[in-house]
């Protein structure tokens, strides 16, 4: 038996849409190119360090040069001697160093620079 041959008017519309669509192959790696410079641009330091809130202050002994810094949740616990830095609205307010005393839900911090109050953001 023989088979006969797929009408030419099959092989023409295969043509039509294969030469319609060839223009447009270039777009997939195109936006692939885009999103790759964009994620590289996010992924890019914007300084040198990460900050992140580990807590808050809950008191301040300025005579003595201290704040207890409530961790709440957090699980993170910075090392004595870590700087950490306090902020209000988005404003660096003050610098502090991780004291050796801790008792969850708080840490002390010694006061390095500046003139913290209740209720700042401390971040790491």
């Amino acid at each position: 038996m023989r088979i006969a041959p797929p009408f030419p008017t099959f092989r023409l519309t295969i043509l039509a849409v294969g030469l319609l669509l060839l223009p447009f192959t270039g777009c997939a790696s195109r936006s692939r190119r885009d999103a790759k410079t964009k994620i590289e641009a996010a992924a890019a330091p914007i300084s040198s360090q990460i900050h992140f809130q580990i807590g808050a202050v809950s008191l301040v002994d300025e005579k003595k040069e201290f704040v207890l810094i409530d961790l709440g949740s957090n699980l993170y616990v910075p090392d004595p001697g870590t700087l950490l830095r306090v902020v209000r609205e988005g404003v660096v307010i003050a610098q502090l160093k991780a004291a050796p005393e801790q008792k969850r839900p708080f840490i002390a911090g010694d006061i390095v620079e500046g003139k913290p109050k209740v209720g700042d953001r401390v971040e790491r």
